[in-house]
């Protein structure tokens, strides 16, 4: 069979969002999921121990985290820093998700990495549009690093 016309097997990503959520309290994760049903496109996971985050992660391989700041067995801010030092989920896009309002924790928590801040609990509505313009832009910036490494194959190839 030529390789160029060869079968690609789908990638489940391209069937919606992926989200983990990363927060200790089932009820948050109740909710979310609640919110969040008349979207059946968008899967979330939920992850209860934030010293299982990571591993979750790598795991789920999903297109969003959505990530707790305060939980007894993890400071949100320093998995929000994990995922950004790992070269496998450094680019995932991280909403925190959090009870508190003041600038100075939003502002710490874009220090340490998060691509955006929304205060528990969220407008169904805008959560999922907020899910979904991270989630689109992650999977173009997959597509694009794919372009740009088959790219460069070529031309050593060529050369």
């Amino acid at each position: 069979m030529d390789p160029d016309t060869a079968p690609v097997a789908p990638d489940p990503r391209d069937e919606g969002p992926i989200v983990l959520l990363v927060d200790d309290q089932a009820l948050v994760g109740a909710a979310l999921r609640q919110a969040l049903a008349a979207h059946p496109d968008i899967r979330i996971h939920h992850c209860r121990e934030g010293s299982a985050a990571l591993a979750a992660a790598h795991e789920v391989q999903p297109t969003v985290i959505l990530q707790d700041l305060v939980m007894p067995d993890a400071n949100g801010l320093d998995l929000v820093r994990a995922y950004r030092a790992s070269p496998e989920l450094g680019a995932i896009p991280i909403i925190v998700l959090s009870g508190e309002e003041q600038s100075s924790v939003k502002s710490a928590a874009f220090a340490a990495g998060a691509n955006d801040y929304i205060v528990k609990l969220p407008d169904p509505v805008e959560l999922a549009a907020r899910i979904r313009h991270h989630s689109r832009a992650h999977l173009n910036r997959l597509q694009r690093d794919a372009a740009y490494r088959a790219l460069r194959e070529s031309e050593m190839q060529l050369l």
